[in-house]
């Protein structure tokens, strides 16, 4: 692990998981800062971690090589003003930001266009040590800089890089929303489940570790996924009668739509900021 000074702006779950992958690979908790206004979130941090806690964000961030920006995407041009006096006096460190919706280029505007900046998109089962994380950069970001953006990460799962920053609303619906899908689709699996006569502590048991099961066998069977299904699937059989009903429901159709709709989404969130960098710059 690249010896640098982090700085979490924002001490909530998120990067909760970050700190404890961190901290579980004896990187020192003394190079860790974590401001947030919640006292009490604070101090479970520091009596968890043995990380420095601040109220303060401009005391936090002096000297900092990273900072990560762990706040919701409403309080960053707030949050980024109010370290202004700071920021100026912090040449070389990089910006990593885990707010979706918000472009390099908004970034730039409030932090400096000739700083490094990251967009990362990281999910919640980061929080596990099981999370998918997917990055962009901007020109002004060196490859030690990425590199020191790619070993924070994968202290807490999986790591990708994208070339086109479109990407990351790609990456954000499929692996930064992912989970909630998994969990809905596990939510009715239980229902139907207990419908059909099993309780509802079965039904969860059951669920539950047949999703982790499946999950295991696609990242450790080296197979691909459609192998895998046909592996399952015999046929004229039980569970080729249920695919072939979610066939004719067109799952495809119904998948393809609600991941378009949240990348939609994400570029009405992106265009908000657009609408902010013009009126700041007066167009």
């Amino acid at each position: 692990m690249v010896n640098a000074k982090i700085c979490f702006l924002g001490g909530g779950n998120m990067a909760e998981s970050i700190i404890c992958g961190l901290v579980a690979e004896k990187f020192s908790s003394a190079m860790i800062n974590v401001v947030d206004v919640d006292e009490a979130r604070l101090l479970h941090l520091k009596q968890q971690y043995q990380v420095n806690i601040f109220s303060n964000a401009n005391e936090a961030i002096k000297q900092a090589d990273i900072i990560l920006f762990c706040v919701k995407p409403q309080s960053m041009q707030g949050l980024i003003g109010q370290l202004q006096p700071s920021i100026k006096s912090l040449n070389h460190a990089l910006y990593i930001s885990i707010a979706a919706g918000i472009p390099i280029v908004q970034l730039q505007q409030w932090i400096g266009n000739k700083t490094a900046i990251v967009r990362a998109m990281p999910n919640t089962p980061a929080i596990i040590g099981c999370g998918a994380t997917g990055f962009y950069a901007n020109e002004a970001t060196s490859r030690q800089q990425k590199e020191m953006a790619e070993q924070i990460m994968r202290k807490v799962g999986v790591t990708t890089w994208v070339d086109q920053e479109a990407l990351i609303d790609v990456i954000t619906a499929i692996s930064g929303s992912g989970p909630a899908y998994f969990f809905l689709l596990m939510e009715e699996l239980i229902v139907t489940a207990v419908k059909a006569g099993l309780n509802h502590e079965q039904a969860t048991l059951l669920v539950t570790q047949t999703a982790l099961g499946s999950s295991k066998m696609a990242l450790d069977c080296g197979q691909n996924i459609d192998k895998l299904r046909q592996n399952v699937t015999s046929k004229g059989g039980v569970t080729a009668a249920a695919l072939q009903s979610m066939i004719a429901d067109k799952l495809d159709q119904l998948v393809e739509r609600a991941v378009e709709a949240n990348i939609e989404r994400s570029k009405e969130l992106s265009k908000l900021f657009d609408k902010a960098i013009a009126h700041d710059l007066g167009l």
